[in-house]
């Protein structure tokens, strides 16, 4: 059970209202001004240093992990270097906006703006979109796509700790000083390496500056407090940060607090999302059997210090533009937390620390870090079910990773790896499976909206919604004499656009190797100190980027109506059809027969699950022939996040019988209740699209009532649902267990369901914090019951 000082934690959280603050902002300006004229590699090395060292410190009554991202809790920094002019604009509506609101002062509010006047022009984003075609704007305007990069860094970094708990941080200052010892400058490209390594160096020296001026902090509260166990524990939270990260870690206690400091020290450098833990249990586990041992710990400290650490993790925030904060509802950074799944000699790596990670997950119930379990056919039983038992209790959390499809994925898209390296593999972003430590994995490149190349398909790459031309043209619909001639057509529109988001990406990227370079992110990913490189510069030992599509059950759905109706049967004619779309079905009785009659995805039909099929082989196929800016390979994953949302206003009424500007389906998962023969028969025709030529993942929800999964039956099904699902070589699963009067009474009374979770996509967000639109999806989601039915 959750103790009186981690719950008074949680409590005082939960009741902070979300806020952004002007001290980085003050502060990233003013290190501009003193560092502008040194290359860039030194120049954000410098930043984070001067950072660091003047930044407000605190500590919460009662905490066990030292240290703060920003100088107030629950609060977003800004990061001017990355954007201005949208925070202009938009910095009165922060306040008002019902999607991820934050609230502060007006003097905060002017604060803010006196320094983002310095940007003017100079700002990431205002470079990043001039460099993009007006062809590929328009079309990210139009909303057939996304372009990722513009406004943040590349993020995504799992960071090495074993190689980072072994000397620490001191061991990296001596590791950069030897190669630039070792390196004549007989070119420019040496003398770009020897900068590299000074920069790493200096970040080096600031994450130990925090640590030390936070030992310092603990000194001073220990000073002045008069309760001698509390006082006791700021004393050793003091020699704690006097040793890490600076020296390796000696205790479990130590081992946490080390990882808080690089993971706090990377979110400061940059405005990068989804940094995460790769096999934290594996990298904890020897520290918690040793002191559990020596009687140094107790599994009940030892809980308290990481659901402390849960507690900070979740205090991370990142401010969004609104279109943004739509699009990735409920303040998601994407901090996943991968345990468990099968070690370097292929035999099952759970241990003591899967168990206490899990338990900690349960007890304190955050939204972050998302806790992700690795999952295979000889795993741990009582991991398994610990797991399983969680999701039953309504949890949502964790989520689970087919191992016996994600290492061959890793095999296919990393170039030049071994086995042990995929077998060490995390999540990275939401469902991204990465060679822990090793990888530079770009999940941002951009989303297609594949429900959007049908409307195009049928208009002959015109956009009924805009009155514009975007797409190629390819044939008018009611000229098509057959349904592979349609299909032929829509695959053009999904070229051309994955071929405008890829290119734009390219040239986005590239400037970030220029303009945003990330020392102390890169020294965290090996081979970045070997090659004298960062990240963005292509440093790390593995590197590829993720390509994303959305609308992906709706397209199949679509598809599969065209074929049926107009091509196949040939009930309705392709004029009538169109004519249908674009006046946005007057006829209701035609409607209901495209929606009830016709085949849709997630009920184990053929005809419609192997048009998906044929979709996911084609873009896995088609985007093999491009590299990114580094050499790299682009990487096919299916996931929309909330910004299934959004797509969907901007797409007119479509062939499956859904209206104008109504959502699309989110992720993978079938459209909203339209999966309707069972549990066992979704997550088949989930399997069956063929997901290992989805090399990035699939991202896929499940939703049960709870009234049908209780006791030993409803875990026997629950775990029967996931074994099925990777079995069939699935590779992501998270479930709901939660019911539509549940979230319809938080709804009514949100002051009364503050700490209910839910999988939103990726990421779990607290359900009162989500919009009524985005609450709204997640009620519309089919809901499924243990004896098939819903």
């Amino acid at each position: 059970m959750i103790t009186p000082r981690v719950q008074k934690l949680k409590d005082k959280q939960r009741d902070a209202t979300p806020t952004f603050s002007a001290e980085r902002a003050r502060l990233a300006t003013e290190a501009y001004q003193l560092y502008g004229g040194e290359p860039n590699a030194l120049l954000k090395a410098n930043m984070l240093y001067y950072i660091i060292d003047n930044m407000t410190l605190y500590l919460d009554e009662g905490d066990l992990i030292a240290g703060n991202y920003t100088d107030k809790p629950r609060c977003a920094p800004i990061f001017p270097e990355f954007a201005s002019k949208w925070i202009e604009d938009e910095i009165d509506e922060f306040t008002t906006r019902t999607l991820d609101r934050m609230v502060a002062s007006d003097e905060t509010k002017q604060e803010v703006l006196d320094v983002l006047k310095y940007w003017e022009g100079k700002s990431f984003d205002q470079i990043t979109a001039n460099a993009c075609t007006d062809e590929a704007i328009e079309a990210m305007n139009t909303g057939i796509l996304s372009i990722g990069g513009m406004e943040t860094s590349t993020g995504h970094v799992l960071p090495n700790y074993p190689r980072l708990f072994d000397g620490g941080l001191s061991k990296v200052i001596a590791d950069c000083e030897k190669q630039i010892a070792d390196t004549t400058v007989v070119c420019p490209e040496d003398q770009e390496k020897i900068d590299m390594w000074s920069a790493m160096i200096i970040s080096c020296k600031a994450a130990i500056r925090y640590a030390h001026r936070t030992a310092g902090l603990m000194d001073e509260l220990a000073a002045k407090e008069t309760d001698p166990a509390r006082k006791a524990e700021l004393l050793e939270m003091a020699e704690n940060c006097r040793v890490v990260p600076e020296h390796s870690p000696e205790t479990f206690w130590q081992a946490v607090q080390f990882a808080w400091i690089i993971h706090i020290t990377i979110w400061i450098e940059s405005n990068g999302h989804s940094n995460s833990f790769a096999n934290f249990d594996r990298t904890i586990n020897e520290y918690y059997v040793k002191d559990l041992a020596s009687g140094k710990i107790t599994e009940r400290h030892a809980l308290d210090i990481l659901e402390c650490f849960f507690i900070k993790l979740t205090d991370i925030l990142k401010l969004r533009p609104a279109y943004f904060s739509e699009s990735w509802a409920g303040y998601p950074i994407w901090q996943n937390m991968t345990i468990g799944g099968v070690g370097e000699d292929g035999q099952d790596g759970c241990n003591e620390a899967t168990m206490l990670l899990l338990k900690a997950n349960e007890e304190v119930q955050t939204s972050q870090p998302t806790m992700s379990l690795r999952y295979h056919k000889h795993m741990s039983e009582e991991v398994f079910n610990q797991a399983i038992s969680m999701i039953q209790q309504g949890m949502a959390t964790p989520s689970f990773f087919n191992d016996h499809l994600c290492i061959p994925l890793i095999l296919t898209k990393c170039d030049g790896i071994n086995i042990a390296d995929a077998r060490n593999y995390g999540m990275l972003g939401c469902v991204q499976p990465v060679p822990g430590g090793k990888t530079d994995g770009r999940a941002q490149v951009g989303t297609v909206n594949l429900l959007k190349c049908v409307e195009f398909a049928m208009h002959d790459g015109f956009d009924p919604q805009t009155g514009k031309q975007t797409g190629p043209h390819t044939g008018k619909f009611e000229d098509f004499k057959t349904y592979e001639e349609f299909f032929d057509a829509y695959i053009k529109q999904v070229d051309f656009s994955f071929d405008l988001m890829l290119n734009a990406y390219n040239s986005v990227s590239s400037i970030h190797a220029v303009r945003q370079n990330m020392p102390f992110a890169s020294l965290t990913v090996d081979g970045c100190i070997e090659k004298g490189k960062s990240l963005q510069q292509g440093g790390a030992k593995y590197n590829y980027s993720g390509a994303l599509a959305d609308g992906f059950a709706n397209a199949m759905d679509s598809l599969a109506a065209v074929k049926m109706f107009v091509f196949d049967k040939k009930e309705i004619s392709a004029e009538d059809l169109l004519q249908q779309c674009d006046k946005d079905f007057p006829d209701e009785v035609l409607r209901q027969k495209l929606l009830n009659i016709g085949p849709k995805y997630g009920n184990d039909d053929e005809y419609v699950d192997m048009i998906g099929h044929a979709i996911v082989r084609h873009i896995n196929q088609f985007i093999e022939g491009y590299r990114d800016s580094r050499g790299a390979r682009f990487c096919f994953d299916i996931e929309s996040q909330s910004y299934n949302i959004k797509q969907g206003k901007c797409v007119g009424a479509t062939p499956e019988g859904r209206k104008s500007g109504a959502s699309l389906a989110d992720n993978v998962s079938p459209c909203m209740g339209r999966d309707i023969t069972g549990p066992t028969a979704t997550v088949l025709s989930v399997a069956k699209i063929d997901q290992f030529y989805t090399t990035d993942g699939t991202l896929f929800n499940l939703r049960f009532d709870p009234r049908s999964i209780g006791g030993e039956k409803g875990k026997s099904v629950l775990g029967g649902v996931v074994k099925t699902y990777f079995d069939n070589y699935g590779e992501h699963i998270q479930i709901n267990v939660v019911s539509n009067e549940t979230l319809k009474k938080a709804q009514e009374e949100p002051e009364n369901y503050k700490n209910l979770l839910v999988r939103v996509a990726g990421y779990l967000a607290y359900f009162t914090e989500l919009d009524k639109s985005v609450q709204d999806n997640i009620i519309s989601r089919t809901l499924h019951t243990a004896e098939g039915g819903c």
